[in-house]
């Protein structure tokens, strides 16, 4: 893996975003329609947090039988943030310390992407490729 690559040079762009009163099971359909696994929940300028399926889901679950659930409510504090010059083993390994499979990248406070996990072994998996085939070549 190439330690000069950015968090944003991996990170999915551009951003899905839902407001955090968007109802969890609407958020949940966000995602399917979007094809994402992911979503930024953002108010206004303000970014509140990072949600998946399964913080959905669970979330859901634990309410039930509450007639709605929203999105901002079941996000994680927070949720975990680099910048978006870091380099891809800093967010790595923030990833490891919130226990989590995605950070948010940010700029000047904003949201510009999300990078998952599967960003990093995507990115890790092409490096390894092009090393073997550099390597077959002489």
């Amino acid at each position: 893996m190439n330690d000069q690559e950015t968090a944003l040079g991996l990170a999915s762009t551009p951003v899905v975003a839902v407001r955090p009163e968007l109802d969890a099971m609407d958020a949940l359909y966000e995602m399917y329609r979007r094809d994402v696994h992911h979503l930024a929940v953002v108010a206004d300028e303000d970014t509140v947090g990072l949600v998946n399926a399964a913080d959905l889901l669970q979330g859901i679950a634990a309410q039930y039988p509450k007639p709605t659930t929203s999105a901002g409510s079941l996000c994680p504090a927070q949720g975990p943030r680099v910048d978006a010059t870091d380099d891809i083993g800093f967010a790595a390994q923030r990833m490891i310390d919130a226990h989590t499979d995605a950070v948010l990248v940010m700029r000047h406070g904003r949201v510009c992407g999300v990078l998952t996990a599967v960003d990093l072994v995507r990115s890790i998996a092409q490096d390894s490729v092009a090393h073997q085939q550099k390597e077959g070549s002489r």
